[in-house]
């Protein structure tokens, strides 16, 4: 790295623990909500190709695949947030070589796993869609879509291991154009594919894996580069238990949640399929698909806060770390408040976007829509609340956020439907989310709390011992 790549990788960890919050969170959170919001564009562009192309069908079919392509995220993010977290407070703490070292932990862990995962998925793929919910007029299409998703389950993997180390080094803007970049191509080609090649579902599976790909690559071409203040190196790419130990552990409730996110979808899947069929697992993709929309921006706002928080939390600036809190609490519930407010307004023409040719999934759509997503407005605290515990290190607080706001929603979808039948289903969303907001509030107050004790007392140390 030549002196003007150094200059500028110190100046950006540096000015993590010393800039004004406000302006530091507009930096790191702007274009993670960017990149974030484009990924749920072309999340939702992707159904409104296939749904088009292939009516009600394509679009159950996919939502039947989904859980399964669940899986790979679940494994990123377990190496992807344990590694980010521990390279945050490493460099905050003045420890260069321990970040690059979990950095290296997190590149081979993540490559190993995702052999694993994607060659196990092969093998069960039947019995993994039936489990599911996939009817029998849906598996055809579903294998054949999820048959060629499996093959870039490894680079989707390996490529969120290592991409969130650019944010924990300073560098979120880098983070943004290698989510976008992939996104582009995804978008590019899924209508290419659909409807100029005529390759239906296959084709949009392709646009997938491609645009996988072309992540991988460039995650790694950014790394390396010069402005990079960590690299991957050969020297440090052994497993080392301690090290990947602490990683999993800060990452394991993150990938818990995506796991449960799997039995979720998969328990909708199966509790509505009783009540609408194929057309009822359609209508789930779409509840899905508008509310990812919708949330991915607000998780940007407290991911681009994660860096923060780890460096000032590894720097023992607890008063910088509450700052933060603050800050993303009060620009990610405005924006939850305005979201909730858009999709209760305005259900129907999100719904339309998907197929205009069905009247029962127009109004079954437009029903759910509204009904699973009145509590939006709750999920900025949520967000929050989860991403503050993951990037100062605290799984025990992160997997209870995580793991009972899905418990609760799996608990409600499969009792809530004996009373209200299909739309047992869509209240578990609110139920769950308003008891997770009172349980999210209590935890981060008696976190900041413990923090600020903390703080008071090693302040009282120091003088004393002056």
């Amino acid at each position: 790295m030549g002196a003007v790549g150094v200059e500028a990788s110190v100046k950006n960890v540096l000015e993590m623990g010393e800039a004004p919050i406000g302006r530091l969170l507009v930096k790191f959170s702007l274009p993670t909500i960017a990149m974030m919001l484009v990924n749920g564009l072309y999340n939702m562009i992707d159904r409104v190709f296939i749904g088009q192309g292939m009516g009600t069908e394509g679009i159950a079919a996919v939502t039947a695949a989904y859980p399964v392509m669940i899986l790979p995220i679940a494994v990123g993010l377990l190496f992807g947030i344990g590694s980010s977290s521990m390279i945050s407070i490493a460099l905050g703490a003045g420890k260069p070589d321990e970040a690059k070292g979990a950095l290296a932990q997190a590149f081979l862990a993540a490559l190993i796993a995702s052999i694993l995962v994607a060659s196990l998925s092969f093998i069960f793929i039947d019995g993994v869609l039936k489990l599911f919910g996939t009817t029998p007029g849906l598996m055809h299409f579903a294998r054949q879509y999820l048959s060629i998703i499996l093959l870039g389950f490894p680079f989707q993997i390996l490529s969120m291991a290592i991409g969130p180390s650019l944010r924990s080094q300073g560098r979120p803007n880098a983070s943004v154009i290698m989510v976008v970049a992939g996104v582009l191509i995804n978008a590019a080609l899924a209508p290419l594919f659909i409807f100029i090649f005529h390759w239906g579902l296959q084709g949009a599976a392709w646009a997938t894996v491609i645009a996988q790909v072309s992540v991988l690559v460039y995650a790694v071409i950014l790394i390396q580069d010069r402005k990079s203040t960590l690299k991957l190196e050969r020297s440090l790419m052994k497993l080392r238990w301690p090290t990947l130990a602490r990683m999993l552990t800060i990452g394991g409730p993150a990938a818990v949640v995506n796991l449960m996110s799997t039995v979720v979808l998969g328990v909708a899947n199966v509790s509505i399929s009783a009540y609408g069929g194929g057309l009822g697992i359609a209508v789930v993709g779409i509840v899905n698909t508008v509310g990812m929309l919708f949330g991915f921006p607000v998780m940007g706002i407290a991911q681009g806060a994660q860096a923060l928080w780890g460096y000032n939390y590894g720097a023992r600036s607890y008063g910088r770390v509450q700052s933060v809190t603050r800050h993303a609490l009060l620009w990610s519930t405005g924006l939850s408040i305005l979201f909730t407010a858009v999709i209760e307004l305005f259900p129907r023409a999100f719904v339309t976007a998907f197929n205009t040719k069905d009247p029962s999934l127009l109004y079954l759509g437009t029903h759910g829509l509204s009904i699973f997503c009145m509590s939006f407005f709750l999920f900025g605290l949520i967000a929050v609340s989860t991403q503050f515990f993951q990037s100062i290190g605290k799984p025990l607080e992160t997997a209870v956020l995580l793991i009972v706001r899905n418990s609760l929603l799996i608990a409600g979808m499969l009792t809530l439907p004996r009373w209200l039948a299909l739309d047992g289903v869509l209240w578990a969303g609110p139920a769950s989310d308003a008891i997770s907001a009172v349980l999210s509030g209590i935890l981060l107050i008696a976190g900041i709390r413990r923090m600020r004790a903390r703080g008071l007392g090693g302040q009282r140390r120091a003088e004393q011992a002056a």
